[in-house]
């Protein structure tokens, strides 16, 4: 498979996809920020979930994280998902429960246009920004994703948290 250059390429193609497709795919990004750039809104308080397109069969996103966000330790409720960064530096940590415990079992430091894979048989993760600045990674989720257990460090253990987006098709949504 050629390397697909362009959100409009990949947006194309995805609607097509079945099975192991989307795992070619993801290996094949090769998207320029400034294609990115109308889907992409910040908030100082928290990375963005920024929704580029979502069908029944697939779900993407553009998470937007200023310096120092990150998400909490989470699960994928089930869905396989694959991360691209498109600008910046992330680390992703990844956990697995043992006797109820969460024990961290990798630590790795993303750079500008590495791929991550992530589903619930990996077990958790969580994804910080180290970049001096923004970050922007490109999220491929097969099925889409509305709900998730996310640990809360305070409570020392994991809850359900509905999904929502920060904007959908480049247009900002309200927020409370």
């Amino acid at each position: 498979m050629e390397s697909i250059t362009s959100l409009k390429k990949l947006l194309e193609i995805l609607p097509t996809c079945r099975g192991q497709d989307y795992f070619e795919i993801a290996q094949h990004l090769s998207i320029p920020e400034v294609d990115l750039t109308p889907y992409a809104f910040w908030s100082q308080e928290t990375y963005t979930r920024n929704c580029v397109s979502r069908t029944s069969k697939y779900e993407l996103l553009l998470l937007c994280w200023e310096e120092g966000q990150e998400t909490p330790v989470h699960c994928h409720n089930g869905e396989e998902c694959w991360v691209y960064l498109a600008e910046g530096k992330l680390r992703e940590k990844r956990y697995v429960e043992v006797d109820e415990d969460l024990e961290k079992i990798a630590d790795v430091q993303m750079t500008q246009s590495r791929l991550s894979y992530m589903n619930d048989a990996l077990g958790y993760h969580s994804l910080h920004n180290l970049n001096k600045g923004r970050s922007i990674s490109l999220h491929l989720y097969v099925g889409p994703i509305d709900e998730c257990s996310v640990y809360i460090t305070e409570k020392d253990e994991f809850v359900f948290k509905e999904l929502d987006y920060y904007s959908k098709n480049g247009e900002k949504l309200s927020h409370k």
